[in-house]
């Protein structure tokens, strides 16, 4: 891993925090609060939910990624700060993660709960002029639900979704009788989220999965992250898109929009659609921004 992974044009605006989110399926950097979003795509959590533990070979990478990031905002004039969400939360191997980086990079990483994780992406993407008062987001081992009042944080995501998937169903990929996968991950949904005791109507979503399927919908061929807010899903348009994506089989590969997501956005999508029936989502408004956005704010206003 070296600097060449970093482009020159994420360094944006006056700030001097850049912001490195260590997800369970990638790292993604912003340098000051108005800097582009650079995405790599390490799999740090691919296989938790079988073993418990990160992956040596995805944890030396998503370290020699993290390294090169650190690197780029100090050479380039800003303070990196670091935090990691669902897969290192849960990992047993944590302490020995947080501790390699710290001394590979010199960064403190701050592992937030789940509530933290659900405050900052409900800060970042929700107000009160779209009528939605409710979030939905989905990362890759954590799904968060927040309201003003109530922020909750469950063990499901994309890449946690497809372990459990191909673990109770027995299948080989997201192409080998997807329904039946579908309904092993409805199943370990009802077991952690039970019967929800609301119902949240219209709701902002993000994360990968959400922008990704509001991108589909639209008909783009690139994300375009102004454009993606125009998108609004409801469950019938979801399922939809589930099948679209079914259909497509080896040819999800080709799709620009899809070559980081090809083998995960359909457990992705299932858990969205299962989540709007649980906790009765009519409509899910796309944004792009999210936790990142609300770290960033988090680091300017309390740790500069």
């Amino acid at each position: 891993m070296t600097d060449t992974y970093i482009k020159k044009d994420i360094v944006g605006g006056a700030d001097s925090a850049a912001v490195i989110d260590i997800g369970s399926n990638s790292i993604r950097y912003a340098a000051g609060r108005n800097g582009k979003k650079l995405v790599i795509t390490t799999r740090l959590g691919s296989g938790l939910a079988q073993t418990g533990r990160l992956d040596e070979e995805r944890m030396e990478k998503s370290i020699s990624v993290i390294s090169a990031l650190a690197s780029n905002a100090r050479h380039s004039g800003y303070i990196p700060f670091a935090y990691a969400t669902s897969a290192v939360r849960d990992a047993s191997n944590k302490a020995e993660f947080v501790n390699r980086l710290k001394q590979k990079c010199g960064i403190t990483v701050d592992v937030l709960s789940g509530e933290r994780e659900a405050q900052y992406a409900f800060e970042a993407a929700c107000n009160s002029s779209d009528g939605c008062s409710a979030l939905i987001d989905i990362g890759g081992a954590s799904m968060q639900i927040a309201e003003a009042k109530s922020k909750v944080s469950y063990p499901i995501g994309c890449v946690r979704g497809k372990d459990i998937a191909l673990q109770n169903s027995g299948k080989t990929d997201c192409d080998d009788d997807f329904e039946t996968q579908r309904t092993a991950i409805n199943q370990y949904m009802d077991e952690i989220i039970g019967t929800p005791n609301r119902r949240l109507g219209k709701c902002v979503g993000i994360g990968g999965t959400i922008t990704t399927l509001a991108a589909l919908s639209l008909g783009m061929r690139e994300y375009d992250r102004d454009e993606i807010e125009k998108a609004v899903l409801n469950k019938s348009e979801v399922e939809q898109l589930i099948v679209g994506l079914n259909s497509m089989g080896a040819e999800r590969k080709l799709n620009p929009l899809l070559r980081e997501r090809h083998d995960i956005i359909m457990y992705g999508a299932a858990v969205l659609a299962h989540a709007m029936e649980l906790f009765g989502i009519e409509e899910v408004h796309a944004r792009d921004c999210d936790g990142l956005d609300g770290y960033m704010q988090y680091v300017t206003e309390h740790l500069l």
